[in-house]
């Protein structure tokens, strides 16, 4: 008898099915798992939670969602994949990234070693194997045991007094269903880090009005984001092998070095210049390649700040959400946590119908039925909860 969803056996609870290695998840590190472990000669059952491949990707649909890590580097580093395979931009988007994975699932003939829907649960090592069971009432015993789970899995929700009352429609950006519509509505975000950026950038453009309750502020970089052409990609193919290869042995996964100056010791001008380049180059270049002494020099740390905050705060016209977004004192020292990559952010937020509301001058007193009370009652048909993941030890 076959799962009519995988066209896979199905397990009986009373013969557990034997291989050598059990691998769970079914995201970029399962997948490179199970394609090495194929070489190897060994048999794989690649066990999903999710009804397709992707990892992260299959269950992340929020407004906005797209990879920050740049072309070329965030993709597989197996020919095969990448040969007849073509980006659309230099940053893809969560849609893109769901039709490589269904590329990468052709080109490895995947799916045949997969189970989809099948949510492990327990794991059990006797001294000689293990024994890994789903929700779903699969059972698998094999010598190996990979756990490709990734650290992004387990949604993170502050415990907001009161949010069971809410009567609206309320999102986590890890559980975000598809066709929602916003226009014309009243809209809260909750978050100001990496995933609140990116919902902000588009829900802004479609909200009636949007209100960003943040903490404090990310220090955001310029992603410069841009469109790919076939022909530029064909000819950057020949050296993604020594790319990927430099990547692999640098301290960022990206190719390249800091400066091995410290940035107090140059002159004004050279480090402007150079601070410039980086700038330009957009991504993360501006946290990876910096100078050398910027993560153990308060004076260093803060002359790149201080650039950021030159170049950032124009692009804010009122002066209230200037203060709160773009300080002239540093929320943290810079880079000491994640920059996330804006498009349009700023201007975004600089926009009439957002609101900023600081939680650290005005916190949640409590949800109603209707809404979020601070200071005074704000009224919302729709709450995004951009609050994160219960990192590592969640996951």
């Amino acid at each position: 008898m076959e799962n009519g969803i995988t066209g896979h056996p199905i397990t009986n609870s009373t013969s557990p099915t034997v291989y050598d290695t059990i691998i769970v998840g079914a995201g970029f590190s399962g997948i490179t798992t199970l394609h090495r472990l194929r070489k190897l000669g060994l048999s794989c059952r690649v066990l999903e939670s999710g009804d397709d491949f992707g990892g992260v990707w299959h269950w992340n649909r929020y407004p906005g969602a797209r990879v920050d890590s740049e072309w070329p580097f965030y993709q597989l580093s197996i020919p095969e994949v990448y040969r007849d395979w073509q980006w659309s931009e230099k940053f893809p988007g969560s849609a893109e990234l769901r039709r490589y994975f269904a590329h990468v699932d052709t080109v490895l003939d995947l799916r045949k070693d997969v189970t989809f829907n099948a949510h492990v649960n327990d794991v059990q090592w006797n001294g000689r194997g293990w024994t890994t069971k789903t929700r779903q009432g699969h059972i698998f015993k094999s010598k190996y045991l990979i756990l490709c789970t990734g650290l992004l899995h387990q949604a993170f929700t502050p415990n907001f007094p009161g949010i069971e009352n809410y009567k609206g429609a309320l999102y986590h950006t890890s559980d975000y269903p598809e066709q929602v519509h916003l226009n014309g509505k009243r809209v809260a975000v909750i978050g100001a880090g990496a995933t609140a950026v990116q919902v902000v950038q588009e829900v802004a453009k479609q909200a009636q009005h949007m209100t960003v309750f943040m903490r404090r502020p990310s220090i955001c970089l310029p992603m410069c984001q841009r469109t790919l052409g076939d022909h530029e990609q064909t000819g950057w193919k020949t050296y993604f092998e020594a790319l990927f290869r430099d990547g692999r042995k640098s301290a960022t996964g990206f190719p390249g070095r800091q400066s091995p100056f410290d940035a107090v010791d140059v002159s004004d001008e050279d480090r402007e210049g150079f601070l410039e380049e980086l700038w330009r180059r957009g991504a993360f270049n501006y946290t990876m390649f910096n100078y050398r002494d910027i993560m153990v020099s308060k004076d260093s740390n803060r002359l790149v700040y201080d650039f950021w905050q030159k170049k950032t705060s124009p692009r804010l016209r009122d002066a209230r959400k200037r203060e709160l977004m773009v300080p002239k004192s540093p929320p943290y020292y810079f880079g000491t946590k994640r920059c996330p990559l804006e498009q349009d952010y700023y201007e975004m937020l600089d926009r009439d119908n957002v609101e900023i509301a600081s939680l650290v001058e005005t916190p949640i007193q409590t949800f109603n039925e209707t809404g979020i009370m601070t200071d005074r009652q704000k009224d919302f048909d729709v709450v995004i909860l951009a609050t994160g993941f219960d990192s590592f030890s969640g996951s």
